[in-house]
């Protein structure tokens, strides 16, 4: 195994080498940090970088139990965001379980090594439901089978069945009591809710394992063939693999607009200042 010893796995880096094993090495092997632009339009693309974090800072303040009209004093400033927020305080927590952990860190074990999730919201009720609640911003929502198959949704339900016992009366979390919720603030909360089970936890775990087993095997890490991701990969000086795409062709918080179009994930940006 190339990686430290202290090294977890999470759904960004199962993302990475999901989309290029060789983008995975050169971020978590060999820790290079990154030369180019991710997109042209960078002061566009790190405005959304800005608003998204500061609402998803809102929340957690809110679900902390900060009055929510002390939140909203401070939105003056900016209109979209001021929106979101509306609609995160009419329908962002409709219907979930009364017991609930904001930008919550759970882990667990799997082939030897630590797989980790942080979670925006998670809302439970021992002996009823658990449903995790992730906050989306972007333009458009994509459909249910790009977000069943996607890395965040397969690490985050798997995780919470493996690791989230304490935090449902100190039972196990069974498969079918776990949700997902996709939540669309800029899309007036539109919802998309997966339902989990046995067999697609088994599934999900088989498809982990091997990604793991390959990556610690493995004594090479290819490029991609599909050089579309190298437009939007911040990498991609390293490879020589040309110029940074167009931010209009991806929606501004880095998800594809349909099933099987390239994702643009903001994990990648995990070292901007704002």
């Amino acid at each position: 195994m190339l990686l430290d010893a202290d090294f977890a796995f999470t759904q960004g880096s199962l993302g990475d080498y999901a989309d290029c094993a060789r983008r995975f090495e050169l971020r978590y092997i060999k820790r290079l940090r990154y030369p180019a632009l991710e997109v042209n339009q960078w002061l566009e693309y790190e405005e959304g970088l800005r608003r998204g974090n500061r609402f998803h800072k809102l929340a957690q303040h809110h679900l902390l139990g900060v009055p929510a009209d002390l939140l909203s004093r401070s939105l003056a400033d900016d209109d979209d965001l001021g929106r979101w927020w509306e609609t995160y305080l009419s329908h962002g927590l409709a219907d979930l379980p009364p017991e609930r952990h904001a930008e919550i860190t759970l882990q667990t074990m799997l082939g030897g090594q630590r797989l980790l999730a942080k979670y925006d919201l998670l809302a439970l009720e021992p002996g009823g439901a658990a449903v995790i609640v992730d906050w989306k911003t972007g333009e458009r929502v994509p459909s249910r089978g790009y977000l069943q198959g996607r890395m965040q949704t397969v690490v985050y339900r798997y995780v919470l069945a493996k690791a989230g016992a304490h935090l449902y009366g100190g039972e196990t979390i069974p498969p079918e009591r776990i949700r997902m919720d996709y939540v669309y603030v800029a899309q007036g909360g539109q919802r998309v809710s997966l339902e989990y089970s046995a067999a697609r936890m088994e599934e999900d775990e088989a498809r982990l394992l091997e990604m793991m087993e390959a990556i610690g095997e493995a004594e090479a890490f290819p490029l991609t063939e599909d050089e579309r991701r190298c437009r939007f990969c911040t990498y991609r000086a390293f490879c020589g693999r040309g110029e940074a795409g167009d931010l209009s062709e991806y929606m501004e918080d880095g998800e594809a607009e349909e099933e099987g179009s390239i994702e643009l994930d903001f994990d990648q940006i995990a070292e901007i200042e704002f």
